[in-house]
């Protein structure tokens, strides 16, 4: 048998090594033979590469032990491929699903090898709309067809390779014909969303190469994206500096333009697409800092509750807010500003729990609140005991709940800040249960120095009781003032620094 022809881009400037394997035409039945007509129920129905079900398809099998033909897989016995029809060309996708390609019709289908006959019936079904409508296609261009086990519809769309799009027929209207496409604010933002849906697409069927004009591009923008996150804390990029620098290796080495590269740079530009959506690339109001926002919103309102125990909380509630706020924009989340807001609060919830497990002064409030030497030193100790009790619950609680939520993607992300944000109050109501451990935490210190200096007080004796509990009074007043003085002089202004950032 001849070695398989491996080419298969028409149109492409780049060689391909692409692992498809493509068998001679098998004359069949009904070649040469007329489509029937369609009727009018036949009906074409646009869809987008997102809409591909492809990671949703379910399948059971059950294992059972055959006969092992005599040197199968070796050259003892090179036996005939399976039977495609007319010429089809069967590829792999590098993470192990098939699908068919027709160079001669332009046809790239991932249904199976039963539904030929009607792929080509649909495909003559398309050639001649094209005809009535009087449309030019693209030099470069290949068509996806997806017909259902009737033949009554089709789901398609064009691919434009030279312009790295995907387009259809006729006028589409995402929200009327449910095509899966994001809204846009202009027709220069559309094609980010149509170039986002071409990557995929590229993704999903990787038999042609990618020209090296688009690898060094690619190269090039994770470039300026790692020293944009380098130099400024307000990057839009939504990569890490190490994943920029991990992803430019790896497109480096990339030698072969094979099925491989192509899945690699076309997942990449894919990201890079959705990138430049959120950010209004090439517009007037292009977004080049994350805490710039460009959609309307209600003003966050804030209840008479939550205003009175912001102060309870020691201001703390106001800091995670605000960074909660700054890292979902316009319901845009970032990956790695997320990993880095949840290592924070980690990390404080666990330095929370360990001055609860680890501060002799609440054993001996414990102590004490069970062996009082009067009533003001018992109860300062009790609640003193009762909060660290409560810090250690919400710490651990919260812990138990986070766990992991470092290691959260953007769309896990996104997804998280959706469900925590309250429709009226955004996160303040999150923000304080967040504050929780810590706020408690001080607390449990003003009301042990307050045990501390009442344990020697004698409330019979109103002499002595007076002065004590005001020096109480006037200590607490002052932990507040401090908390004040230190959180103004700590109110740091993240705004965007460009190039003067400095280790």
């Amino acid at each position: 048998m001849p070695a398989p022809t491996v080419n298969l881009h028409s149109g492409c400037d780049e060689p391909s090594t692409s692992r498809c394997m493509v068998f001679p035409a098998i004359p069949s039945a009904e070649v040469g033979e007329k489509p029937p007509a369609y009727s009018e129920a036949a009906k074409a129905i646009p869809m987008t590469p997102s809409q591909n079900d492809r990671y949703e398809r379910q399948a059971l099998v059950t294992p059972e032990f055959i006969t092992i033909p005599r040197g199968l897989y070796s050259s003892v016995s090179l036996s005939e491929p399976p039977c495609v029809v007319d010429g089809w060309t069967v590829c792999f996708n590098p993470e192990g699903s098939p699908y068919r390609v027709n160079r001669a019709k332009r046809i790239v289908t991932d249904v199976p090898t039963e539904y030929s006959d009607a792929l080509i019936r649909w495909a003559k079904y398309f050639e001649a709309q094209v005809k009535a409508l009087d449309i030019t296609l693209p030099n470069d261009y290949e068509i996806y067809l997806s017909p259902d086990a009737e033949g009554k519809t089709c789901k398609y769309y064009y691919v434009d390779h030279l312009n790295q799009t995907v387009f259809w027929l006729e006028d589409v209207d995402p929200f009327r014909q449910d095509v899966e496409l994001l809204p846009v604010t202009s027709v220069g933002q559309m094609k980010f969303v149509l170039q986002e849906q071409y990557w995929k697409h590229c993704e999903y069927f990787p038999h042609r190469g990618v020209p090296r004009k688009l690898k060094r591009e690619l190269i090039n923008i994770f470039t300026h994206g790692n020293a944009d996150i380098l130099t400024s804390t307000m990057s839009t990029f939504p990569y890490s500096a190490g994943e920029c620098v991990r992803y430019i290796q790896i497109l480096r080495t990339l030698v072969d333009n094979n099925e491989y590269s192509t899945w690699i740079i076309a997942r990449l530009w894919s990201g890079v697409a959705r990138h430049r959506y959120h950010t209004f690339h090439g517009e007037d109001y292009a977004r080049i800092s994350r805490d710039q926002q460009r959609y309307e919103k209600a003003p966050t309102r804030t209840s008479a509750a939550l205003a009175a125990f912001k102060p309870l909380l020691f201001g703390i509630p106001d800091k995670w807010a605000e960074e909660m706020t700054l890292g979902f924009v316009d319901e845009i989340a970032f990956g790695k500003h997320w990993r880095e807001f949840a290592i924070t609060v980690l990390k404080d919830w666990k330095e929370s729990s360990k001055v609860m497990l680890t501060s002799e002064t609440r054993r001996i409030g414990g102590v004490t609140a069970l062996r009082p030497t009067n009533p003001a030193s018992a109860c300062f100790g009790s609640l003193s005991v009762v909060l660290s009790l409560a810090s250690l619950a919400t710490g651990g609680m919260l812990l138990q709940r986070y766990a992991g939520a470092d290691t959260y993607t953007a769309l896990m992300a996104a997804e998280h800040l959706t469900q925590i944000k309250h429709p009226k109050y955004e996160f303040q109501p999150i923000a304080m249960l967040y504050a929780l451990p810590r706020a408690l935490v001080f607390w449990s210190g003003v009301f042990q120095t307050a045990h501390v200096l009442t344990i020697f007080v004698d409330l019979r004796s109103m002499i002595i009781q007076t002065p004590a509990m005001a020096l109480t009074l006037l200590f607490m007043l002052g932990l507040f003032k401090t908390n004040r003085i230190i959180r103004h002089g700590f109110a740091v202004n993240v705004a965007r620094v460009g190039g003067q950032l400095s280790e």
